[in-house]
């Protein structure tokens, strides 16, 4: 009981410090680069919630949909149909939509840690816990926890029905995962994901055996396509057709196209930007940004996947790769993020070599300073 006090402590103070120093930071960021906001609704909207300015930037990009959402629902303004709803019901049910907002992804941050080091320690070591919490924290792009974005929800849900799947508490694990699914498409895979590990549970049996077994239990895990069929079935009524949220992906001018483009492919086009764009630009550094990290992440996965649970694996490929048949890497230093055994793995190899700790945590922490700045500035990171 001592130890986990103990525990608790500790990650509640690495929480408040990644906090306070992301606020510092953004407050900040006015005296090293310019405010120049690169997306629709910054003046009139943040504006309209009289509060400084590198605070309301917290809720740039993305952030502002969820506000419209909030206060407007879905209907009046174009393309925000790609917005899930789960994130928006629950700033529509706050006093204060951005403050509040803030607030509730920070609690969720806090959650998510708590369960994601309880999760760890189901297979690994408390001091194995403890640098995979870190290498989360200052990973490049974990401002976005804190934003007002849907990773914090989102990963607090994850999280969630992986711990109660592997405390064989199916019922819950499928409530998370449907509310997942109704909050980021990548939600529904979960719905596999959980397949996988009940399998992996009771793999002793073969297949036949399985399914009569333990069909009541993949029954319960099937909950967790309920929340995207329910969103799909809202936008057929509303708007006649289902798939309306990926149809308008296309129309945010971020490179998006409906048709399938393959993982090779897409690298190829990120060798020509590469190749031909000035390198002395945001722009350049966003793309390279964008590759590199979807690269890494992508390696580690497929190199180390025998020490990765099949159904953590099977999770983070299909939400890995996913964004990637829409034929660009953009938003992929975020969508990372859910990727969660590579902090794991990275928590193995920090506790094991120090000088390559060092290393990796002051180009970590340096990225996370200079994409916080840019985030908050109204430049585009992920």
């Amino acid at each position: 009981m001592a130890r986990k006090k103990t525990d608790f402590k500790k990650i509640i103070t690495w929480i408040i410090a990644w906090r306070l120093g992301l606020f510092l930071l953004s407050a900040l960021a006015g005296f090293w680069l310019v405010y120049d906001p690169s997306f629709p609704y910054a003046i009139e909207l943040l504006n309209s919630f009289a509060l400084p300015r590198w605070f309301y930037s917290w809720a740039n990009f993305d952030g502002v949909h969820y506000l419209m959402i909030a206060q407007q629902g879905y209907l009046g303004t174009g393309l925000i149909q790609a917005f899930f709803p789960i994130f928006p019901l629950l700033l529509r049910c706050l006093p204060s939509l951005l403050v509040g907002g803030l607030i509730l992804n920070t609690i969720l941050t806090t959650i998510l840690i708590v369960v994601f080091f309880e999760l760890i320690k189901l297979d690994h070591s408390v001091k194995v816990a403890h640098w995979s919490i870190i290498a989360l924290l200052l990973f490049p792009t974990s401002f976005f926890l804190g934003a007002l974005y849907t990773e914090a929800v989102f990963l607090s849900l994850v999280m969630g029905s992986f711990l109660l799947a592997r405390q064989k508490k199916w019922l819950w694990a499928g409530i998370l995962a449907g509310i997942a699914s109704a909050t980021r498409i990548i939600g529904i895979f979960l719905w596999p994901a959980l397949l996988v590990e009940l399998w992996w549970q009771a793999r002793e049996i073969n297949l036949s055996e399985f399914l009569k077994q333990h069909l009541q239990k993949i029954g319960l895990i099937s909950l967790g396509s309920l929340g995207l069929l329910s969103y799909m079935f809202y936008l057929w009524q509303v708007f006649g057709d289902p798939l309306y949220f990926l149809h308008v992906q296309q129309e945010f001018g971020t490179g998006r196209q409906e048709s399938l483009v393959l993982f090779p492919q897409v690298l190829w086009r990120y060798a020509k930007i590469l190749w031909t764009a000035r390198p002395f630009d945001w722009k350049y550094f966003s793309y390279a940004q964008e590759l590199f990290l979807s690269l890494g992440v992508l390696g580690s996965l497929l190199v180390f996947f025998k020490k990765i649970r099949p159904s953590y694996l099977v999770f983070s490929l299909l939400a890995f790769f996913l964004p990637t048949v829409t034929g660009t890497l953009s938003s992929m230093p975020r969508y990372v993020l859910i990727c969660f055994p590579i902090f794991i793995l990275l928590g193995k190899f920090y506790l094991k070599n120090k000088l390559w700790r060092v290393l990796l945590l002051t180009i970590s922490i340096t990225l996370l300073i200079i994409n916080t700045i840019l985030f908050i500035q109204g430049y585009w990171v992920a």
